[in-house]
């Protein structure tokens, strides 16, 4: 090929990517809504698929449901009735009350009402006119914070707060932030009324129960990875709340509906609960019934009352996982752009059909790839990227290169199959031409151990320390694991990183593999964690070694092109070793192993640790760690 159609074909492959991009990036700029829209879709999808139903204990929803309404009568209910379930809520243990009800009006009986919520630390709701609304005011505020500047927080032209005679009660604002559709998908942490700062009411029941003096302070993100804001409590700095630039914060429904408990207020009232049903447990009082509750629609399919929207919220501040957009988050959508843009441009260099084939379904595949790590990084690390462009440019982008191929490999065949026709008849010609070579998978199934050890916080150290102290490091770690799994028997299979992969059992045979294995194991952790460098003095974490181990069936042998292949294990046993491996942290166990070896082991000599669901499988699995030894 002449470098001037090499030049040509080039051209063509960066213009198709190029044009790809401009028109991504005029789409962004012309319908913002619609791409927002679309991610907004795309998280609503992954909340409701990627729900958690654990139940959740720490608080329960008191609801002033049609049962209510029927059986104390219609709303609203008198404050000695309020006063009255205030009372029963203290009696039945519950620590603190949190009202997503305000009570404007000043009523007879407040003062009864306003004595009961003394007894029992209560956080009542108030509502501001932020986005919309006339710039009404009813009732007195409450529960202002001492500090922060309002500069970068939503202003208030209005409020509606409880009755005067309600006074020194702490409160929190339930203003929501809802989008067009309806859904509500951000509230504001804080708002801001005449240069003063009321929290959420969320927020005001975290310090209230954890008795923090009403006082936080608002700092920039630090890096890339941060917010824009952050929300943090002078008296406990560990607890930090990630804001957006315009003070507020992203809600996270990692939790099902039916994960929280819900009681009826009439029951309550009546004395129809268990006496522990609320004891050391908070209470959210909402109201769903019809006509005097809020309906919203949520990820998890129709229209729940407010006091849900609330619940979610609340259950995320406790566990500190609200979700944030990072400060960095256009640049990751860009590298993640350039990386898609490199690996379809590495495809559209193979030769004739191929391309045409694999372009628009690796497009297609990066697309739905963009989608799924959205959906683990928001599930798992509570980073919200947004994934429309980076999908949107992969299906384009292969699409577009798919055409220029095309039109290449046309030009192409139709040259060659011209030529071959001179030499060959134009059948034989036009089998040759769509030939293509064909490689052989050798492998057996065989029943094997697999071993994945792993020098734990090494990719820090190799950030902080020489390269040459890092290959020291890892050589000496490899020397070790191969010389003590060939004196149990196995052979190392391959060397990832800083991790290594052995196998018992296959290619060569070796009786009673897991009990080898698992001999190999405990000899590696004690060798390889007396060679392991001391790193406090660099402000590192330790290294320490994590092993994961699992017996079972796989498929062992060669893979690949004749010119370059690869012998490995492939299967679920391997898998499971691997994830293994990576929980061996979160447990601090250095060995775990799965239930196929631990089933081939005396029961005394393993310790169940409980049963988790491993990365990239759909079952939860029993996890075992080796008993200690006597």
């Amino acid at each position: 090929m002449s470098r001037q159609q090499q030049l040509a074909r080039w051209l063509g492959r960066f213009s198709a990517l190029v044009l790809a991009y401009l028109c991504l990036l005029l789409v962004q700029h012309w319908f913002p809504h619609l791409v927002r829209n679309l991610d907004e879709r795309g998280g609503d999808l992954i909340w409701r698929l990627g729900a958690e139903h654990q139940v959740e204990r720490r608080f329960v929803i008191v609801d002033i449901d049609e049962k209510s309404l029927a059986e104390i009568g219609p709303w609203p209910w008198s404050r000695d009735t309020m006063a009255a379930l205030s009372q029963r809520l203290t009696d039945l243990g519950s620590p603190l009350h949190i009202y997503d009800i305000v009570f404007p009006e000043p009523r007879e009986g407040d003062e009864v009402f306003a004595a009961t919520l003394q007894h029992t630390p209560s956080v009542l709701a108030q509502v501001f006119a932020v986005d919309q609304g006339a710039a009404a005011q009813a009732g007195a505020l409450q529960g202002a914070l001492h500090q922060p500047a309002c500069a970068t927080l939503p202003q208030a032209r209005g409020y509606v707060a409880n009755s005067p005679l309600l006074k020194g009660v702490n409160a929190g604002h339930i203003t929501p932030r809802i989008a067009q559709d309806g859904m509500i998908r951000q509230l504001p942490a804080l708002v801001c009324y005449q240069n003063q700062a009321y929290p959420a009411l969320g927020l005001a029941a975290i310090l209230a129960g954890a008795k923090l003096p009403a006082q936080l302070s608002l700092s920039a993100g630090e890096n890339w990875l941060s917010p824009a804001q952050w929300l943090t409590s002078p008296e406990a700095p560990e607890w930090r709340l990630p804001l957006d630039g315009q003070g507020n914060a992203r809600l996270s429904y990692l939790l099902s509906p039916e994960s929280f408990i819900s009681v009826s207020a009439a029951d309550i009232l009546h004395g129809k609960v268990p006496d522990d049903l609320l004891r050391g447990s908070w209470v959210l009082i909402g109201a769903t019934a019809f006509g005097i509750g809020d309906a919203v629609p949520t990820p998890h399919g129709g229209a729940v009352g407010g006091v849900g929207v609330h619940a979610q919220w609340l259950s995320a501040l406790l566990d500190q996982r609200l979700p944030y957009t990072p400060l960095g988050a256009s640049v990751m959508q860009h590298l993640a752009v350039l990386a898609i843009a490199l690996m379809l441009l590495a495809l559209s260099t193979w030769r004739g059909r191929a391309a045409m084939v694999v372009l628009p379904m690796t497009g297609l595949a990066l697309g739905v790839a963009c989608y799924f790590i959205q959906a683990h990084l928001l599930l798992q690390q509570q980073l919200w990227l947004g994934w429309v462009f980076p999908a949107g440019f992969a299906i384009s982008a292969g699409l577009l290169l798919t055409l220029v191929e095309y039109a290449r490999t046309r030009f192409e065949r139709e040259r060659l199959f011209a030529n071959l026709t001179s030499y060959l008849p134009a059948p034989v010609a036009n089998t040759l031409a769509l030939k293509r070579p064909s490689s052989t998978i050798e492998a057996e199934r065989r029943d094997i151990t697999v071993l994945f050890a792993d020098i734990r916080n090494f990719s820090a150290f190799c950030e902080n320390r020489p390269p040459e102290e890092a290959a020291t490091l890892l050589h000496n770690f490899f020397t070790c694991a191969t010389r003590i799994v060939e004196n149990y028997g196995g052979v190392v299979e391959a060397f990832q990183g800083d991790a290594v992969m052995a196998v018992w059992n296959a290619p060569s045979r070796c009786d009673n593999h897991p009990i080898h294995a698992l001999a190999a194991a405990r000899a590696l952790l004690v060798a390889v964690e007396a060679e392991l460098p001391e790193v406090e003095q660099y402000g590192l974490e330790p290294l320490a070694l994590g092993m994961g181990l699992e017996s079972g069936e796989a498929l062992v042998g060669s893979f690949g092109l004749a010119t370059r292949r690869a012998h490995t294990a492939l299967g679920q046993t391997v898998t499971i070793a691997a994830r293994l491996q990576m929980l061996t942290p979160e447990l601090a166990q250095p060995i775990l192993l799965g239930s196929g070896l631990a089933a081939r082991l005396t029961p005394n000599s393993v310790v169940s640790q409980g049963f988790f669901l491993l990365e990239g499988l759909r079952h939860p699995h029993c996890v075992y760690a080796p008993a200690l030894a006597d």
